[in-house]
């Protein structure tokens, strides 16, 4: 560790690293978010016949695109 570098107490790492890693999971929960907004979108746009080959109903869709998208 140069002398400029800070570390967290007990962790060993800088806080930079930390900084960064912790930035890249947000970037990878907002890719996650995005995907699932995309899928919820394409989920809604099936006909009655694809929902009934993958077994879904209405009511199973409604519910699904109804979710907030921070929700699995």
């Amino acid at each position: 560790m140069t002398k400029h570098a800070v570390a967290l107490p007990h962790s060993g790492r800088p806080a930079g690293a930390i900084v960064l890693q912790a930035l890249a999971r947000g970037f990878e929960n907002v890719l996650v978010w995005q995907d699932r907004v995309r899928q919820r979108h394409r989920l809604a746009e099936f006909d009655d016949r694809m929902l009934s080959d993958i077994g879904l109903s209405r009511a199973d869709v409604h519910r699904e695109t109804e979710k907030p998208f921070w929700l699995p």
